[in-house]
């Protein structure tokens, strides 16, 4: 899957990215730029912003009572990919190193692995609750595993993690001295069960997690990692080739949404609302059964054994039906599943699932084995 922006005929329905064009408030613009005449535009610490690491520091500790942190466990970082990226640098030891990953997982993980020169170890959690597939985990651990990367509420699922999985998550990083490497972007959209880390002690987590999905933020590119100090100074080593510091304007917007973050999250409740309608229309169309939101910014929607020839499905979901959206081989998962993004606005959504129904509807109805549905 390509993150990059294409320019589509306008009969055409992008369905793909969770990408958000509302713009940035008009409040955090006017105080970004009293904030770039009184302080300027020069580079920031390495780590980043003493001021916006501090407020992080705040938010963790109040809502996650993360209270053994201070600013040598945080590092401001240029999106949080670039923070794992960073972070799994900092523990690879050798190339037999493994890391393990849970499908359907976020794609670029899969670059993550190979580009710090480590083995990525698939696991499969199962439609359809997609729960975490424990015994898989357990036979997956041995002395070459470094970490585990976590990522809840999922994308593309939307599913959580429970109390039981997460202590579960706890106990083995303790017990096998593996890294539990959280991302959790989505953390503040309603999901099976509401995000928080696997424990209140940070000694055995690397948290990653960007401002793009939480505050609807994607192009200022700001993340942070929250992880041990070891970790940190390690990230900074790397990191000091590479970007050296976060940029200073986007750092600068950080701080101004942090100050009042619930002010600047209200998309969430839409895009759940969003969530749940698409979901109905799905489910009444009597070809996508199965069809429920769980959480985060996305439905994963499978397809129906009815409709034999999955690629004829795509193919023409795309080139008759003008639909793009992200097959579930993208994220190591059966392509019997689909994925689309609920950022884009009610019209889009709307027109683009049934244009989607409209197409199973074509292929079940051109089909030599069709059956009624």
């Amino acid at each position: 899957m390509s993150l990059d922006i294409n320019y589509l005929p306008s009969n055409y329905i992008d369905l793909t990215i969770g990408d958000f064009s509302c713009g940035i408030d008009k409040e955090i613009t006017e105080k970004l730029i009293k904030e770039i005449k009184t302080k300027g535009n020069g580079y920031t610490p390495a780590l980043g912003l003493p001021s916006l690491k501090r407020k992080i520091i705040s938010i963790y500790q109040e809502k996650y009572k993360l209270f053994n942190i201070n600013e040598g466990n945080v590092q401001i970082t240029v999106s949080c990919l670039h923070g794992a990226f960073l972070s799994l640098k900092s523990i690879i030891q050798s190339r037999d190193d493994e890391i393990i990953l849970i499908s359907p997982y976020f794609p670029p993980y899969i670059n993550l692995i190979a580009g710090v020169g480590a083995k990525a170890v698939i696991v499969n959690s199962s439609a359809p609750n997609f729960s975490l597939p424990i015994s898989q985990i357990l036979n997956s651990i041995n002395n070459r595993t470094r970490a585990i990367i976590i990522n809840y509420p999922n994308n593309p699922t939307g599913v959580g993690l429970s109390t039981k999985e997460r202590k579960f998550l706890n106990n083995l990083s303790i017990n096998n001295n593996i890294f539990i490497i959280d991302d959790h972007v989505y953390s503040n959209y309603p999901s099976t069960h509401l995000y928080t880390p696997v424990s209140q002690d940070i000694s055995h987590q690397i948290l990653v997690s960007s401002f793009s999905k939480n505050f609807a933020m994607p192009g200022i590119r700001l993340g942070y990692v929250i992880a041990p100090n070891r970790i940190i100074s390690k990230n900074a080593f790397y990191n000091d080739a590479i970007t050296f510091c976060p940029p200073t304007i986007s750092q600068y917007i950080g701080n101004i949404v942090l100050q009042e973050p619930q002010l600047f999250s209200q998309h969430i409740e839409k895009i759940s609302n969003k969530g749940l309608l698409i979901a109905k229309m799905f489910n009444s169309s009597k070809i996508f059964k199965n069809c429920s939101y769980k959480g985060g910014l996305y439905l994963f929607i499978e397809i129906p054994n009815d409709i034999s020839d999955i690629e004829l499905f795509y193919k023409l979901l795309e080139k008759r039906f003008h639909i793009l959206v992200v097959k579930g081989s993208e994220f190591g998962y059966s392509k019997r599943f689909f994925r689309i993004s609920l950022s884009g606005n009610y019209k889009k959504l709307i027109d683009g699932t049934n244009r989607i129904i409209s197409c199973a509807n074509y292929v079940l109805k051109t089909s030599p084995f069709h059956k009624s549905v």
